[in-house]
């Protein structure tokens, strides 16, 4: 323990290593493209054709000082000098310090407003714009509801991609909406809106607000569903001043991104796939989440060791990091499409790679959810690069016995609404039964 405090000191007096910290080679703004680099000294930042001299300390050097004050809200520690620039196609720089190269960076066709960011010594990527809201746990009691269901919700805020029928909501709630979903707005959302004060939103920062989640004080629901419950999907519904206040303050942030709603299509209709789904009943840890802030998903996924169950209504397997997570998988996966495409891409994929995976289809699935051992997070991210990358989205990490409960989704000899139907089908016959019997007695 002694030898702690000069540990410490050390850590404080030796000189950390010069780097490139980020890069921003493609900004909105294109003028406001900058480099942040670290020297200890004079050190020098080269692109091959033109360089320039800085001194020691952290430096955030841009191509225009006032489009990157415009762009990102400060002024830049000087400007790129000389012939010194940054291709929007592909580029290497260096950083030289002592006459030595101590470090470069590399990169190649970058999407506008792409920046590159050291963490932990590795190279990661966000766009402009994006927040770092971390996620919120609490211990909470509470039901997820299999849908179709006839939940009917409260509400003082409502949250979803869109929202074409308020039968299941009920109160004076403010609505917060994408304004540019794929197809247009439906006619009988804008009529809704009319009736509330609705923010539709918009940013470069992110391809879709596709999240869905409701509050009322300090009820919470989270849910993959577009506020119909005519899919098969879930509700997660509990009770948490913590986590509510935390949407509500991510919330208050994405309210800058208020716009003008966007082209309007032809109304879309409701279906009902008959019967109701059943409600599990929870007590335990939820860990809330709005991505791409934070995005546990496919860790989650890493670290299942003896079950791994997947529920989407489809995979977009150009993000291959799916792909690469089970082909080292050697524990048992079931996974659950509602599209044959994905199933049978999967069935031989989990057959070339020997995998112990079972696979079907059921074209009811809406939801989305991930059963890894004994935790399970249930989202509004689809399986694609938007949903893990680009879109606003949430999620709700559950432990507790519940997860054991929801495994019995992945069992294909059961369906989803067999107890209910069974409960339906007896009532009928019980009716039938009482009707014919007071017939006769008539």
């Amino acid at each position: 323990m002694k030898l702690l405090p000069i540990i410490l000191i050390l850590l404080l007096i030796l000189p950390v290593k010069a780097e490139i910290l980020e890069v921003c080679p493609n900004p909105y703004n294109s003028k406001a493209e900058y480099v942040k680099v670290r020297c200890n000294s004079t050190c020098t930042l080269s692109d091959g054709e033109g360089e320039f001299n800085l001194s020691g300390g952290t430096h955030y050097v841009s191509k225009n000082a006032t489009a990157f004050f415009k762009e990102f809200g400060f002024h830049p520690d000087s400007e790129f000098k000389g012939r010194f620039a940054l291709s929007n196609e592909n580029d290497e720089i260096y950083l030289y310090e002592g006459g030595k190269l101590v470090d470069s960076f590399r990169y190649k066709n970058p999407k506008k407003g792409l920046i590159y960011f050291r963490e932990s010594g590795e190279w990661k990527t966000k766009f402009e714009g994006w927040t770092d809201f971390k996620p919120v746990s609490d211990y909470v009691e509470g039901e997820i509801i299999l849908t179709p269901s006839n939940f009917v919700f409260n509400a003082d805020t409502i949250v979803s991609y869109t929202f074409t029928t308020d039968r299941y909501v009920r109160g004076n709630y403010t609505l917060y909406l994408d304004s540019k979903p794929i197809g247009g707005i439906p006619v009988n959302e804008m009529e809704i809106a009319k009736r509330h004060e609705t923010h539709f939103l918009n940013s470069k920062s992110y391809k879709f607000f596709h999240w869905k989640f409701g509050l009322k004080g300090d009820d919470v629901v989270v849910t993959t569903e577009n506020w119909k419950w005519d899919n098969l999907g879930f509700i997660v519904h509990f009770k948490s001043h913590r986590i509510s206040e935390y949407l509500r303050e991510v919330l208050r942030h994405d309210e800058v991104y208020s716009s003008n709603p966007g082209k309007v299509c032809e109304p879309k209709g409701f279906r009902s796939l008959g019967g109701v789904g059943r409600t599990y009943k929870f007590r335990g840890n939820v860990t809330v989440f709005v991505l791409p802030d934070y995005n546990p998903i496919y860790d989650l996924m890493r670290g299942a060791k003896k079950e791994l169950y997947v529920m989407a209504p489809y995979i977009g397997f150009k993000d291959t990091e799916f792909l690469k997570i089970l082909r080292n998988k050697s524990c048992k996966v079931r996974v659950v499409v509602g599209r044959e495409d994905c199933a049978k891409f999967l069935e031989d994929f989990g057959r070339r790679n020997g995998l112990n995976m079972e696979v079907w289809v059921d074209k009811r699935v809406h939801g989305k959810m991930v059963i890894a051992d004994d935790r399970a997070v249930i989202t509004s991210a689809n399986f694609d690069y938007y949903g893990m990358s680009r879109n606003r989205e949430i999620g709700v990490l559950i432990e507790g016995k519940v997860v054991e409960d929801l495994k019995g989704l992945f069992d294909r000899e059961k369906d989803f609404y067999v107890y209910p139907a069974l409960l339906l089908l007896s009532l009928s016959v019980l009716a039938v039964y009482i009707y014919f019997k007071r017939l006769r007695a008539s």
